[in-house]
């Protein structure tokens, strides 16, 4: 079995980004389980464990999809926390342009996993990227609430979406790309696949 989900992979100039913010916001804390920046990306949904038959269901239906798909183009935003910045069990960013376009992308996504037999999810899609986890006494809250990070950088596509294998390791979770295809950009020809490749979290 094979522990899976879906997810819009992020572009290298906001992976450098959010390296350098969690870095920052990680100074002065204790309990918190931070995501490793190469991890961090935008799940579109958790699939949990699938067979082989699975996995191929999944893989299918994304590309049945995004062949459809242009690539939604958005920005990096402030930080969140589920279920609230004053008592956050999830810390996360989100983005402050191209919300919609990505709601809208990830929803379609979801909808052809749904027709490829995988029901309807438990929670509605809600673009977001998880930074950190929070433990029970963490310290360093505050100072997360009140922080100023620096701008983001620009608005880019997010043209890659990929059907991933979640490992647990001993030094975190690594997470492989099983079947991967890019985006079209507006006007552009229709997405390709691209080869799977795999990285950890710590």
């Amino acid at each position: 079995m094979t522990r899976t989900f879906v997810a819009l992979l992020l572009p290298p100039a906001w992976i450098e980004y959010l390296g350098a913010v969690t870095e920052r916001l990680r100074e002065g804390t204790s309990g918190m389980s931070w995501v490793k920046s190469g991890n961090i990306h935008v799940t579109v949904r958790f699939l949990g464990d699938l067979g082989d038959s699975g996995v191929k269901r999944a893989s299918d239906g994304i590309l049945r999809t995004a062949a459809s798909l242009e690539a939604p183009v958005a920005r990096l935003g402030g930080l969140g926390a589920f279920p609230s910045l004053t008592r956050p069990r999830v810390l996360w960013m989100g983005l402050s342009e191209g919300e919609e376009a990505v709601r809208a992308a990830g929803n379609a996504l979801v909808d052809g996993l749904r027709l490829a037999g995988f029901g309807p999810p438990e929670k509605p899609f809600r673009p977001h990227m998880t930074l950190a986890r929070v433990r029970e006494g963490a310290r360093g809250l505050d100072a997360i609430r009140t922080a100023t990070l620096p701008a983001p950088p620009p608005a880019e596509p997010l043209d890659r979406i990929a059907v991933m294998k979640s490992e647990l390791h001993p030094a975190g979770s690594r997470y492989t790309a099983l079947t991967e295809v890019r985006l079209r950009p507006p006007g552009g020809t229709a997405p390709t696949p691209s080869r799977p490749g795999s990285n950890s979290e710590s």
